[in-house]
């Protein structure tokens, strides 16, 4: 279950990181907008009360369309607050092992946050798929490629503040996906048309990109 959902989230190349402060009421708009770009992973920010019912009314709305991951779960305390909801991963910002164990049995894929070459490796000796890398700037792209080069077999999912033009860049560096959030929202007084746009850009920026050696090698079956 987790290999799959993550090679859905390699299909879906942009994740969009939905805002933290977004009133419940604009959700489900928000999500109508990205289905019709269209964007099939979203990343929904833990805390406050409301978080249970905005993961179910997405996936009621969405039904399997979407995945759903919430990122900044860092104990097992929290990821036993989310067990009914309808999730499809989670992301922490480090490598835990508790939240490694509780994903496993609970059939959700686990994105350990990753800075270094170093825990990249930890991660995946433990058995991790993909990481979640927080990245940027203008070296951001060549620090992608330079540990894809040395682990080649890890899924790596950017996390970084990202236009389109930068995603062409990213991906041949060998990218697994993009998750992209304050670029894409422009603030409260954009219509959902703007945005509906500003996805397609980002969806359109990473089909029209050149696959990496790695995604090729990994498209073939090959890793």
């Amino acid at each position: 279950m987790e290999v799959k959902i993550i090679e859905k989230l390699k299909e879906a190349g942009i994740v969009v990181a939905l805002p933290g402060d977004l009133p419940l009421g604009t959700i489900l708009p928000i999500a109508d907008a990205l289905l019709a770009s269209p964007i099939l992973a979203v990343d929904v920010a833990f805390g406050g009360n409301e978080l249970p019912q905005l993961l179910h009314d997405l996936r009621q709305r969405a039904g399997d369309k979407l995945l759903i991951g919430v990122s900044g779960v860092e104990t097992a305390v929290q990821l036993h607050s989310l067990q009914q909801c309808p999730i499809d991963y989670i992301s922490s910002s480090r490598l835990d092992d508790v939240l490694l164990a509780g994903c496993r049995e609970r059939g959700l894929a686990y994105l350990p946050g990753v800075i270094s070459v170093w825990a990249a490796q930890a991660a995946q000796q433990k058995g991790c798929p993909s990481i979640r890398l927080r990245t940027g700037g203008p070296a951001g792209a060549d620090y992608v490629r330079a540990l894809c080069e040395v682990q080649h077999e890890l899924g790596i999912i950017v996390e970084a503040e990202l236009h389109p033009a930068d995603v062409t860049s990213y991906r041949q560096a060998g990218a697994a996906a993009l998750v992209v959030g304050a670029p894409l929202f422009s603030g409260p007084t954009q219509t959902m048309a703007d945005l509906i746009t500003q996805a397609r850009r980002f969806t359109q920026a990473w089909q029209n990109s050149p696959v990496s050696g790695q995604d090729k090698r990994s498209l073939n079956g090959r890793h």
